[in-house]
């Protein structure tokens, strides 16, 4: 397997100020947006428990397992995880395919004086396909998508390639967990650091091995 899980106990901490004050505004924002109903177009948005996601991020930060400081959120929808990196001091990135949440996590982040990016594009770069298989969702490479068969991929609107990106972060739903693991097997470079939410007190750390051939 050329990614290993790296031993992590999920960790409570006390959270500084400034992630506390973004980690509320976020939940009344995310409320108000319940309350709303607006939800209804998104029925599969949950958000994470933010304090230990938190908790997570500042673990790999500590510990140097990053080897750089950009950040990825897959499916970043308010943004909270985005949000928090870039208060631990990466340069952030939200990936989401839904504008009216791209839009939300801007309003959040800005508001907040926080400064990350967020696209309005899938967590699937050009060059791989997903479908559904008997396993759940797979991932796998687009061989018709020929000028980028040589293995590096960019999201529209970033200047770097994703095997470039040092952390990434990612909530996947119960069917797309080994997908988003595959998708992180796929694209990632060597070194690379995967912090995967998978639900309450229930987050797993990867590192990707040296690339092989696809």
């Amino acid at each position: 397997m050329p990614y290993e899980e790296i031993p992590y106990t999920v960790e409570d901490c006390d959270l500084p100020p400034e992630v506390k004050a973004f980690i509320d505004e976020a939940d009344r924002r995310c409320d108000l947006f319940y309350d709303q109903k607006l939800n209804q177009r998104y029925p599969r948005y949950v958000p994470s428990e933010p304090a230990q996601v938190y908790a997570a991020l500042r673990h790999v930060t500590e510990q140097g397992l990053p080897l750089g400081e950009t950040f990825i959120e897959w499916g970043s929808g308010f943004g909270v995880a985005t949000g928090i990196a870039a208060q631990i001091g990466y340069q952030a990135y939200g990936i989401e395919i839904e504008e009216t949440l791209v839009e939300k996590a801007e309003s959040l982040l800005a508001d907040q004086g926080l400064d990350a990016e967020f696209l309005p594009v899938s967590y699937i770069p050009d060059g791989f396909i997903s479908y559904d298989a008997l396993s759940g969702h797979d991932i796998v490479r687009d061989d018709s998508f020929g000028h980028r068969v040589d293995g590096n991929s960019r999201y529209d609107g970033m200047d770097i390639d994703i095997e470039e990106v040092d952390l990434f972060f990612v909530y996947p739903w119960p069917g797309e967990q080994e997908m988003m693991l595959k998708l992180f097997d796929a694209v990632a470079g060597e070194g690379a650091i995967l912090v995967a939410y998978f639900g309450d007190r229930d987050i797993c750390l990867y590192r990707k091995l040296e690339d092989e051939d696809y």
